[in-house]
């Protein structure tokens, strides 16, 4: 990699000719104006500069970092790099670092988020209580037969194929890896989780007694497509690995909640297995940020639901150990929600179809989700 950064260095100095004076520390790099083939090639050998020192930074800094690190990266690029010549993404990456670099503000999450959560979770809860009580037929349990399991792994396929073709939001999908789905004999936290390793949906194979077959449809969407499986696909840079795993989680969520919109979503079938998950999910961050929630005030939070009692118990025990993290991903939904003006529980009684608007909102924040977001500011903060 030295070697890269010497022959690109080298290559700058013979295009900048004599027209860039040695550097005081401190002082950003820039370079004379240039036209023709010379300035193209400046271009690219800068943005080649930058690529290589975030590369090696991000290998030299593999674990969570710190202010001070963002700074030490922020600086050599300043020094290094003629920041003028960066393409549209390094921008982006630019701009999160200067952001990073700043001070942690304190752990505690703003009153906006716990505010926004509970309108949300509230509202939640008046439409599923209009949707009455689940057929018990309908939302019959999985249980632990080998064809009934088998079944339900082929009603998550069915549902990844249908809305493949269906593809209300005209995304991309012809790119993405073969997908597969499978039980897992993992002892996870989670009834059902996306391995990136192998682009695999698990099903974790102690949790087919508590799921329902219309919760395949969820998981499809959740962790299948639009979920997971195409939200994870690499973008941008990995130097806000935290933050992007999050922004991948909230927006997940965000596709959905969206779903409410499409006519071939909003059977009750749908309706109430969708519902109950977002409602679970809002739920779940709610007692990240109230450490001193009961299990009983959880459950009071979440109101009727199909899901037993030792499923959410689990969804309890699972928020309280990773506060931060849920923390993170709620500011995340809750800036998604109000950038592309798509409310998580209003998409659950609007029939009317995504405005043009609200889908231009969802494709451009996409490509975003590989840096921190913007934090909703305070104006919006009663919204």
């Amino acid at each position: 990699m030295s070697v890269i950064r010497a022959v690109t260095t080298g290559l700058l100095a013979a295009v900048a000719l004599v027209g860039c004076s040695s550097l005081q520390p401190g002082e950003p790099r820039t370079t004379s104006p240039a036209s023709g083939n010379q300035g193209f090639l400046r271009t690219q050998l800068e943005q080649a500069l930058f690529n290589e020192i975030v590369v090696r930074f991000s290998a030299a800094h593999p674990g969570p970092l710190e202010p001070k690190d963002y700074q030490n990266l922020l600086t050599e690029l300043e020094q290094t790099v003629a920041l003028t010549e960066i393409s549209s993404l390094q921008q982006q990456t630019l701009n999160a670092l200067r952001k990073s670099a700043q001070p942690h503000p304190p752990e505690e999450p703003a009153p906006g988020l716990a505010a926004w959560v509970a309108q949300e979770l509230a509202a939640l809860r008046r439409i599923r209580a209009s949707l009455g009580t689940t057929d018990p037929g309908l939302f019959q349990t999985v249980g632990p037969t080998r064809a009934a399991r088998q079944q339900f792994l082929g009603l998550i396929e069915a549902s990844i194929e249908t809305h493949r073709v269906l593809n209300p939001l005209g995304l991309r999908f012809s790119d993405l890896p073969p997908l597969l789905v499978k039980p897992s004999l993992l002892d996870a936290q989670t009834a059902f989780f996306y391995q990136p390793d192998d682009a695999s949906i698990r099903i974790t194979a102690a949790s087919f007694n508590d799921l329902s077959f219309p919760e395949a449809e969820v998981i499809a969407l959740i962790h299948g497509l639009p979920g997971s499986h195409f939200l994870r696909q690499p973008i941008g840079t990995s130097l806000f690995s935290d933050a992007q795993t999050e922004n991948q989680n909230a927006m997940a969520i965000l596709l959905l909640a969206a779903m409410g919109h499409v006519a071939f979503y909003q059977t009750p079938y749908s309706q109430i297995a969708r519902i109950d998950f977002l409602t679970l999910s809002l739920a779940r961050y709610q007692k990240a940020m109230r450490p001193a929630q009961t299990f009983a005030q959880f459950q009071a939070s979440i109101g009727p639901s199909h899901y037993a009692p030792d499923r959410l118990q689990r969804a309890f025990s699972s928020a309280a150990a990773l506060p931060r993290a849920l923390i993170l991903q709620g500011h995340a939904l809750r800036s998604l929600s109000t950038k592309t003006d798509l409310s998580i529980s209003a998409a659950q009684t609007h029939e009317a179809t995504l405005t043009k608007a609200q889908r231009n909102g969802l494709l451009r924040h996409l490509n975003r989700l590989a840096w921190p977001l913007d934090a909703v500011d305070s104006a919006s903060d009663d919204v």
